[in-house]
């Protein structure tokens, strides 16, 4: 009897100490989880908090207009990217090592190529096509084709040179970023970005940038192409997409390939236009950025106003002169007037037929400086000797007291041009 109770002792006794080490066992390895656990926890929150202070200080250094520089200033082509057909990108590092200028996403880069057979260079502006950095710079071009319908139309000079003639080590000139086609990647309200073709770039510099800010905002992404062919960027707007559930994207092909395969390359047959976009939208409580061709333009701004969205919630950034007609807003009608250009001593009545000083003056036989045709270049800027002009939409650049960007200028009363 006392053996089997000694026996039961010691058992009961091993029992008991492998119970206690089992416990500290267990609270030995619940210990190390949550401090694993903890330790993941502390490097990604660290990690967020230097991607947010990071993307803080970008718009920061976007919005406060720390000094540019003056002029034009040399860049190096450090690569050339193939996005889609007749499309690629142009990464620009500068050539003298110094800073970059900051920019608010939505602005764009003016350069000056020189053109084989062209008596001055020509001046042409492309939208930044990222977010801010501060190695380097992307522009994303388009090649601009002869109208099918009108082959004598000469293509676009500007974009057959960066495509035909531009190579990595190039050097070119490019002015300070400029544009009033803006947004604030750190605000919150809710935004749609609206765009066709090689209009998607500057709201892809947009999107990029309020991604990076790790903001949870409401971004609606409407883009339209004629095909995935013509789809720039489209792994990389998946992406995007496919990490940030609050931004949603839908594709529009107006002429799908038998390639296209719908739901998985697009959603949408046919263009984006107001019926589109209210079939997307819960309700018109947003702010519209809209990018693109002049039908695009002529369509969906007027529509959008007529839709009842403030004219204060539709930002717009036009191509050329045709899309800053069609997207004025009651563009101004001047009473027949006088309009004398100074140096060329030529005069002729302003009357209404045409659309801007700028081709008043080239009707008028009188040697216009021009570039970019849509107030956004500076090319075209001339004083104003006597008179007032009224423009058609806001310029992209800052514009002296006593001058104007006569491609988007009519004149109020009797004017006269140095010119």
């Amino acid at each position: 009897m006392d053996g089997f109770a000694q026996t039961l002792g010691l058992t009961l006794g091993w029992l008991m100490l492998g119970w206690v080490g089992l416990q500290a066992m267990v609270v030995a390895t619940k210990t190390s989880v949550r401090r694993a656990r903890h330790k993941r926890r502390h490097v990604a929150d660290r990690a967020e908090f230097c991607r947010r202070v990071e993307a803080a200080a970008q718009v920061g250094r976007a919005s406060k207009s720390i000094a540019a520089w003056n002029g034009w200033r040399n860049f190096r082509v450090a690569a050339i990217v193939d996005e889609a057909q007749d499309v690629k990108s142009y990464y620009l590092t500068p050539e003298d090592g110094q800073a970059l200028a900051p920019y608010a996403p939505g602005q764009y880069l003016t350069f000056r190529l020189s053109v084989a057979g062209e008596s001055a260079p020509v001046v042409r502006c492309y939208s930044l096509s990222d977010r801010p950095r501060q190695d380097y710079f992307r522009v994303t071009v388009k090649r601009i084709h002869a109208p099918a319908n009108q082959p004598a139309l000469q293509p676009g000079r500007g974009s057959s040179y960066f495509h035909s003639h531009v190579q990595v080590g190039d050097v070119l000139e490019a002015r300070a970023p400029a544009g009033t086609f803006l947004i604030d990647p750190a605000a919150t309200e809710p935004i749609v970005l609206l765009g066709a073709g090689i209009g998607i770039t500057p709201l892809l510099s947009m999107l990029e940038a309020v991604m990076q800010t790790g903001q949870k905002r409401e971004v609606q992404v409407l883009f339209g192409f004629r095909h995935g062919g013509e789809h720039p960027f489209k792994d990389r707007l998946a992406a995007i997409c496919a990490e940030n559930p609050q931004i949603r994207l839908h594709v529009s092909y107006s002429a799908p390939q038998p390639s296209d395969v719908e739901y998985r390359d697009f959603n949408h047959r046919g263009r984006v236009d107001l019926p589109r976009v209210r079939e997307v939208l819960r309700s018109n409580n947003y702010r519209f950025y809209v990018c693109g061709p002049g039908p695009l333009m002529e369509s969906l701004v007027p529509a959008l106003w007529d839709w009842g969205v403030p004219e204060s919630h539709v930002h717009f950034e036009a191509f050329g002169p045709a899309s800053v007609r069609s997207a004025s807003h009651g563009q101004p009608k001047a009473a027949p007037c006088e309009v004398r250009f100074e140096r060329s001593g030529r005069s002729a009545t302003w009357d209404g037929s045409l659309n801007s000083l700028l081709e008043f003056g080239e009707a008028a036989g009188v040697k216009m400086p021009a570039g970019c045709r849509a107030g956004s270049c500076g090319e075209c800027m001339l004083a104003i000797r006597s008179g007032a002009v009224t423009t058609i939409k806001q310029p992209g650049i800052p514009v002296p007291d006593g001058q104007c960007l006569t491609c988007i200028s009519v004149p109020n009363s009797e004017l006269v041009l140095d010119a």
